[in-house]
């Protein structure tokens, strides 16, 4: 069984942010999207899923009608038998109690919320189109409608935030009690207006702000199962965690990613083309990559060092190379080995793309 990804490229407003694929939203070019997203499932069509993630841009933006339609054709093209979790990604401005029906009549059972902020004048500076207001309106309407497993998206290290700021921001969150909570310090990221404008971000501010998410999550009942997420025992995000694993899944959509038979692959960053493409038979993927053993093994590093419980297996450091680097950071007590093992040791978390960085060659 694989997982299977959605990307759902539309936004009613571009964060300052963010360099992920997505525009604004159209209902005409939606529709066709759609439709376009339904004929490129049929390459796919009886495929045993795990796991399903709808994500963005901005899924619940789409119409109560865009939503079914979608929803409609997962159910009827793939095996749907086994599949554990079914992740929805949701903004607070775009939601309704119609599009949360629809979700749980489908089985969807998880839902990611983009919270980012509880300070409005914070969220207006991230470009963010709701109020913390709209947040807590709808999280009370996704709890009555029965949503059980839910998972907040945090943005910690924001421009002239103090630790004491992210300290009530996280105090705010708790009293949701959440099932997941995903935290991100900022990044500023080419091809986005923060990237334009120059702003600058000070990475000691964004250590504190995390050592201290690590203590008071932890003293509140979260598990600390991945760099940027913590979660309540039995509640860690599968479909993601699958990624971590360096398991396989499915790309349905405009520049959506995915991993089948030892190749990556990315499809076309352009909804019209991807649209065009689909509906003339062409293939959408204009980035295709043969994961061989030697970049295998890295990537099974890179991605597994990710999950702080689990750990990776110590059979990837198969080359002189890696175990050199892992014998080094083991005696510098930055990495553990237990029992065939390797992890983060406590406290080192917040480096992994610096550590994590020395494995490539």
């Amino acid at each position: 069984m694989v997982g299977l990804y959605i990307h759902i490229p539309f936004c009613k407003q571009k964060c300052f942010y963010c360099n992920f694929f997505s525009i604004k939203y159209e209902e005409d070019l939606a529709n066709k999207y759609i439709d376009a997203l339904i004929k490129h499932s049929l390459n796919f069509k009886g495929t045993a899923l795990d796991s399903i993630y709808i994500g963005g841009g901005t899924p619940s933006i789409l119409s109560s009608k865009q939503i079914e339609r979608l929803l409609s054709c997962i159910s009827d093209k793939f095996d749907m038998s086994k599949v554990f979790e079914f992740n929805f990604e949701l903004n607070p401005e775009s939601v309704t109690l119609e599009k949360l029906n629809i979700l749980k009549n489908y089985k969807v059972n998880r839902l990611s919320i983009g919270l980012q902020a509880t300070d409005d004048k914070v969220l207006s500076l991230l470009g963010r189109a709701h109020k913390f207001k709209n947040f807590c309106d709808i999280y009370t309407i996704v709890r009555q409608v029965g949503f059980n497993n839910i998972s907040i998206d945090l943005i910690c290290g924001i421009v002239d935030q103090t630790l004491e700021d992210w300290k009530n921001t996280l105090l705010k969150v708790l009293s949701f009690n959440s099932e997941n909570l995903s935290l991100y310090p900022l990044s500023i990221e080419e091809d986005t207006i923060f990237f334009k404008n120059s702003i600058v971000i000070c990475d000691d501010t964004q250590r504190d702000m995390y050592d201290f998410s690590v203590d008071l999550l932890e003293k509140n009942g979260y598990e600390h199962y991945e760099i940027a997420n913590w979660a309540k025992s039995g509640k860690e995000s599968f479909h993601n965690t699958n990624y971590w694993r360096n398991k396989e899944y499915i790309a349905l959509g405009a520049g959506a990613s995915g991993y089948l038979d030892r190749f990556r692959y990315k499809n076309i960053s352009n909804i019209k083309k991807y649209i065009e493409s689909i509906n003339n038979g062409l293939d959408v993927q204009v980035e295709k990559e043969y994961i061989n053993d030697k970049l295998y093994s890295f990537e099974s590093i890179m991605l597994g060092l990710r999950l702080l419980k689990e750990g990776i297996s110590i059979k990837y450091f198969n080359n002189d190379d890696y175990k050199n680097i892992l014998e080094e950071y083991i005696k510098e007590k930055v990495l553990v080995k237990d029992n065939n093992v390797v992890k983060f040791a406590k406290g080192y978390e917040f480096f992994f793309n610096e550590i994590v960085s020395k494995f490539i060659k």
